[in-house]
């Protein structure tokens, strides 16, 4: 009876940790490239609807990014509201493209980062 509670004692832990880890981990930013833009321009609205009739906003951006070591590449990404014109963003690229982006002040930028983007 004492080796079966442990047993279920530790299939517990297990679980509990691997929905902590699913929880908190964020699987967009592993294994990716972080380049540096900033907002220059309004991005282009494209309308999509979903099978229910609504209709959904998209934000298109082609901008020029760069990253902690002077590598420049064009990034093409969207998001769901009008990004603010001057703000900077750190941009988790991937081969698809991409994944995702935070917004961060120009003092979080590396040095080459902050000189081409002034």
């Amino acid at each position: 009876m004492k080796k079966f509670l442990i047993t279920i004692g530790l299939i517990f832990v297990v679980c509990c940790a691997g929905i902590y880890a699913l929880m908190t981990i964020d699987f967009n930013r592993m294994n990716t490239s972080e380049y540096y833009v900033k907002i220059t321009q309004d991005g282009i609205v494209t309308e999509s609807k979903s099978s229910d009739g609504k209709i959904y906003k998209d934000y298109n951006y082609s901008l020029e990014g760069i990253n902690e070591d002077g590598k420049k590449k064009t990034l093409d990404f969207f998001a769901q509201k009008n990004l603010r014109k001057g703000a900077y963003l750190k941009m988790y690229v991937k081969e698809k493209g991409v994944s995702s982006y935070d917004e961060v002040k120009f003092d979080e930028l590396p040095k080459k980062a902050q000189e081409f983007l002034k």
